[in-house]
């Protein structure tokens, strides 16, 4: 099994299932009925919904994906990153900054130093 594409939301994995299910391909999702793509991040192995195809069928599942990718994404191109060069560098600086404000267990013990 080749991994194939990771899906944004349960709807296009839903949709995608359907489009693989009438030409007979044979194909795996990881976390099917464990992982959510709702709430929280996306960690691959713990909650990221994944499809996986066998070998021989590869190639006419991922044109199949691929086609129904442009349809419905306005004719974006659907296996590139969606972040940019600027995106990702502002998310690294957002997190670096941000993390500071985040309260922890270093904050809790010096509220209780105070309160002592």
């Amino acid at each position: 099994m080749i991994k194939l594409y990771s899906p944004d939301n349960e709807s296009e994995l839903a949709l995608i299932k359907s489009l693989f299910e009438p030409e007979e391909i044979n194909y795996y999702v990881l976390n099917d009925h464990f992982g959510t793509m709702k709430i929280g991040p996306k960690i691959e192995l713990l909650n990221m919904k994944t499809i996986y195809v066998s070998e021989e069928d590869f190639d006419f599942a991922k044109e199949i994906v691929f086609d129904f990718l442009v349809n419905t994404k306005n004719g974006s191109e659907p296996f590139k990153s969606q972040y940019s060069m600027s995106d990702k560098i502002r998310m690294v600086i957002e997190t670096l900054v941000f993390s500071w404000f985040i309260p922890g267990k270093r904050w809790s013990r010096n509220k209780m130093k105070e309160e002592a």
